[in-house]
């Protein structure tokens, strides 16, 4: 979508939202909300519908009859549009050796077969699959479906691994091969409920305030741990350092400029609102850049906090982009 003046991306009028249904976990794993009404609860939202693979339905990686009845059914109930399925690339599930790539690809088919049975356009794939992509890609081009590399942290825009995907999507030139970033990775702070957990957990105050110095300063997950003393693999602070480092990324919403035409899906991730913002991710720059250059996908609002009704803090979320956009569009 260009100009004609100038050849540069039009900004789209309205950027299209939509939810992930991994945002209402709490309700559903706690039997709060049944998957009928998660669905009911995106359709209230309006726009387009996400869904988790091993989370969402029985039978993974494959989809019955059954789901794709009952799911097709739903979706045209609560006037809702598929956006993409979140597949799983596990290479560590058996306890004894890792998968080897015969046994990656043969996992990871019936899942592209299931997105496209549910009727999903986009596929979000996690970054183990890349040795095994000359393998995959047929299987996108036979099923048309676009395969999205998800970057999340720790792998951040500038981290090797990334750098890795980027040139891969550019050496095949397909528009059946993409990047999902998450919002995480465009991080300004460390969340307090990330704290307050660390707390929870029994980690010393001075630790967590050690930690939160040094994710200030970037340090690497290795440099921390050093500075905390190299405490056990297995100990709560290992673990919830490990789960920071894991969350909040340093990404600058800028660096996603000149990937945009090779992004495929947005995760809308986020922990909380406070006062219309997301005091932790840099949420008004990453609107402004992706309203600028003209992305014309979906973002999928993807709440990861303990807000008492996930409901509630998701549309504020959405409402927050809204805000962002327009203000942008009056820039």
């Amino acid at each position: 979508m260009t100009t004609a003046a100038t050849g540069a991306p039009r900004p789209r009028a309205d950027l299209r939202l939509g939810v992930t249904l991994h945002s209402f976990a709490n309700e559903y794993c706690s039997f709060v909300w049944s998957f009928e009404d998660l669905l009911q609860m995106a359709g209230l939202l309006g726009g387009g519908v996400e869904i988790v693979g091993p989370s969402h339905h029985r039978g993974f990686p494959y989809v019955t009859d059954e789901f794709e009845s009952q799911f097709k059914s739903s979706v045209e109930r609560h006037g809702l549009i598929p956006t993409a399925y979140g597949s799983y690339a596990d290479p560590y599930m058996l306890p004894s050796r890792d998968l080897t790539d015969d046994e990656l690809v043969a996992y990871t088919i019936p899942q592209l077969e299931g997105a496209k049975k549910l009727g999903f356009p986009v596929v979000r794939l996690q970054h183990f699959t890349a040795e095994v992509i000359d393998r995959l890609l047929p299987w996108a081009e036979k099923l048309d479906l676009v395969l999205g590399w998800e970057l999340h942290v720790p792998m951040t825009i500038r981290s090797d691994r990334t750098q890795q995907l980027i040139e891969l999507v550019r050496a095949h030139d397909t528009p059946h091969l993409g990047l999902i970033p998450d919002a995480g990775i465009f991080a300004r702070s460390v969340a307090e409920g990330h704290l307050e957990i660390g707390r929870s957990s029994g980690v010393p105050e001075e630790l967590i305030q050690v930690a939160v110095d040094a994710w200030n300063r970037k340090l690497s997950l290795e440099e921390v741990l050093d500075l905390v003393g190299n405490p056990a693999a297995d100990s709560p602070v290992t673990t919830w350092i490990g789960f920071v480092w894991d969350s909040f990324g340093h990404s600058d919403p800028a660096e996603l400029t000149e990937l945009l035409p090779h992004v495929v899906h947005l995760h809308g991730k986020f922990f909380g609102i406070e006062d219309g913002d997301e005091p932790n991710l840099r949420y008004r720059e990453l609107v402004e850049v992706v309203h600028r250059g003209g992305y014309q996908g979906w973002i999928s609002s993807e709440y990861e906090g303990d807000a008492p009704d996930s409901f509630v803090v998701v549309s504020e979320h959405q409402a927050m982009i809204r805000r962002f956009e327009a203000e942008a569009a009056r820039s």
